[in-house]
């Protein structure tokens, strides 16, 4: 019985880092829908220097992105959309007779976290998971 015991041990073991193993990195997967979010917007905007940053970035994320790109694209037109419903932030310049500043890198910092494009990723996130899931090696 003494010996048995190990060995079954190590048989759940196996089991279990199989089962784990399977797990899609929702981590990875999050920070890349939100990274890509935020580079599109950046993409977006009408600053040539920001829009190419965003180009760049966006396709950066692209290139280490699982799953069809259709999933992608969702988040894209939920960050247009929240753009173009809220437009960009805008701060007050020095003074109080300053005209206001606008703030795209606030805007396009926090665009990840609006409603509208936190569903959309969340939505992307369920659609995406198995594409995140480590695959077997054979």
């Amino acid at each position: 019985m003494i010996r048995i015991v190990p060995v079954l041990s190590l048989a759940l073991a196996a089991c279990n880092s199989t089962a784990t193993a399977a797990k899609p990195d929702t981590v990875q997967l999050h920070r890349d829908l939100a990274d890509y979010a935020t580079a599109t917007c950046f993409a977006a905007q009408q600053n040539a220097y920001l829009k190419d940053q965003g180009e760049r970035w966006a396709g950066a994320v692209m290139q280490r992105a699982h799953g069809p790109v259709e999933q992608w694209t969702a988040v894209a037109d939920a960050v247009a959309a929240e753009l173009k419903a809220r437009g960009i932030a805008a701060g007050q310049g020095e003074g109080p007779q300053s005209a206001t500043i606008p703030l795209p890198v606030m805007t396009c910092g926090q665009i990840a976290a609006t409603a509208t494009v936190r569903a959309a990723i969340e939505r992307a996130a369920s659609a995406l998971a198995a594409d995140y899931a480590p695959q077997p090696t054979r």
